[in-house]
């Protein structure tokens, strides 16, 4: 088994050293950080969002769907995380036991452990902010606590519209992965707001091979496609009539019904480059670099239905 990474203090990135089951401490400025039923609390301080007291009590949350939910489908195709997820595993693979990040961790555990691990037992991490989260470590994005280029792959999903500077998450993702360190992630385009106030971004495809443009793509896409998208339309536009949670609740199960049926239609359009420029969602699965991928570079790998030139 591969041994787990070097944790770091999240305000110095200096060594963090066990001190008691209970605490950590950083080797460099003295910060302690509590060790919450064995999930340490990793963030600095004066984090102006999230404070370390808000974990003292936290514990996993079920995230199974009961009762009507549970029989209600999903209004997005998955064209996208199963597949690249099992082939980024198979290259870590032939590398043998690694350590790999999931940045976000939320209730992924259940599904994506098994791909991860479905033929080498490599060391999966689950970090997030979210106290109710299934993770082994509560941490800030901004502020991975993973030493520099100690980790072999880092799996984020559905995270960076929800944090306030993708660059700097971004940035922390390129500093803590080896350099040949793979990365998948997926951001949504074309989709309604889905965490309240906690939304802040949206991403083409282009823009998301700049974001992480320190790295060399093995493959890029649409994780879900213009059905689905048109999907969330339908029904963010039909729950915009109502105030009440419960007939927005009424609303949300009739649209999931019908509306849920034009997911099935992505994987007629996964093909068609036109359909990208209305994807739902993008992902990107990338090698860490030593160089910078150029503008012009991301500009010419441009998939889509409308190609323009400015020279």
């Amino acid at each position: 088994m591969n041994a787990a990474p070097q944790l770091t203090c999240p305000a110095c990135q200096a060594r963090l050293e066990k001190v008691s089951d209970q605490q950590l401490a950083c080797s460099g400025c003295g910060a302690a950080y509590p060790i919450v039923s064995g999930r340490p609390v990793l963030l600095r301080e004066g984090n102006p969002l999230f404070r370390i007291s808000d974990y003292v009590d936290a514990k996993p949350k079920d995230y199974k769907r009961t009762g009507l939910s549970s029989y209600l489908p999903s209004i997005t195709a998955d064209l996208a995380v199963r597949r690249v997820a099992s082939a980024l595993a198979k290259r870590l693979d032939a590398r043998g036991p690694s350590i790999v990040v999931i940045v976000g961790g939320g209730c992924q555990r259940e599904w994506l452990t098994p791909i991860i691990c479905a033929d080498t037992a490599h060391t999966v991490i689950y970090t997030d902010i979210d106290t109710a989260a299934d993770v082994e470590i509560f941490c800030d994005a901004h502020d991975l606590p993973f030493e520099t280029n100690g980790v072999d792959a880092i799996i984020t999903t559905a995270v960076l519209e929800h944090v306030m500077y993708p660059e700097r998450v971004a940035g922390e993702i390129t500093r803590v992965l080896k350099t040949g360190g793979l990365l998948y992630s997926e951001i949504p385009f074309m989709q309604q707001v889905h965490e309240g106030a906690y939304d802040f971004t949206r991403y083409t495809l282009s823009g998301h091979r700049r974001l992480f443009n320190g790295f060399s793509e093995i493959e890029a896409g649409m994780t879900a496609g213009p059905g689905s998208a048109l999907a969330w339309s339908i029904e963010s536009y039909a729950r915009a009539f109502f105030r009440s949670s419960k007939m927005r609740q009424i609303v949300t199960g009739l649209c999931r019904i019908f509306s849920g049926l034009l997911k099935y239609t992505d994987r007629l359009l996964e093909k068609n480059p036109a359909a990208m420029d209305g994807a739902c969602g993008t992902f990107f699965f990338g090698q860490k670099s030593d160089k910078l991928r150029s503008d012009e570079d991301i500009i010419a790998a441009y998939t889509g239905g409308r190609h323009l030139s400015h020279s």
